[in-house]
């Protein structure tokens, strides 16, 4: 659907893989969501709830250096809009992040991909 797009946070990330974990972000009140990576569909219809979801992300040479992934909202909830908080965890770096989404627009987190350098 052409919803417009909202850049939440840009995360520089060093491992080839990534774990994120989904939480309703507030009152748990229905909320549900699809995930999209880089034009993807990788969560499909997932209902946010006080217990995580997780899903692992692995940074394959196909998605390239610059990663886009959207959290999609699939209804509103009872308490519009769409509020989750992201657990990114990648090696030894963790990050939260809150995102908002909603029928007219939805939320993205940008990863830039920079694997560390072997010394």
């Amino acid at each position: 659907s052409k919803r417009t797009i909202e850049t939440i946070d840009e995360l520089v990330i060093e491992s080839d893989s990534l774990q994120i974990s989904l939480y309703d972000n507030g009152e748990v009140d229905g909320d549900t969501v699809s995930i999209i990576l880089n034009g993807q569909a990788i969560v499909s219809r997932q209902g946010l709830t006080a217990s995580a979801f997780r899903k692992t992300i692995y940074i394959t040479p196909e998605l390239g250096d610059s990663i886009q992934l959207v959290m999609y909202a699939e209804n509103l909830g009872t308490i519009p809009p769409n509020t989750a908080l992201m657990v990114v965890n990648d090696g030894d770096n963790r990050y939260e992040v809150r995102i908002s989404s909603d029928l007219q627009k939805s939320g993205v987190i940008r990863f830039m991909h920079k694997p560390k350098t072997k010394q």
